[in-house]
């Protein structure tokens, strides 16, 4: 069974376009943003009120939040923390731009 280390050596099969492990210690410091991927988040410890989709969830261990592609999220608090989380993409689509991706803030609601 191969093992990944980072995103480039990941075998053909695997349509992850992008994953890591993250730690959040201060809402302030995460950034409101969307992919051109679905998104998961596996939360291994601490609790967090976050924003997905346009609905507030509280996460905490055990939980998997789940983002489709193109919708924004963000950590709004930590309400125990760290957040600790393994989170991955899944495989670009549409435009296919890595990384995050933020909406002008002149931009109506009603197009994104």
């Amino acid at each position: 069974m191969p093992v990944m280390r980072a995103p480039a050596e990941k075998p053909d099969w695997v349509t992850w376009s992008n994953f890591g492990f993250g730690t959040v210690h201060d809402a302030a410091g995460f950034d409101r943003h969307f992919h051109d991927a679905d998104e998961y988040w596996v939360i291994i410890s601490g609790r967090a009120r976050v924003l997905s989709e346009g609905q507030e969830y509280v996460i905490g261990p055990g939980d998997v939040l789940c983002t489709r592609m193109g919708d924004e999220h963000d950590i709004l608090e930590i309400i125990e923390g760290p957040l600790q989380t393994f989170w991955f993409e899944d495989e670009l689509k549409g435009p296919k731009r890595p990384g995050h991706l933020h909406r002008p803030e002149d931009e109506p609601a009603a197009s994104r």
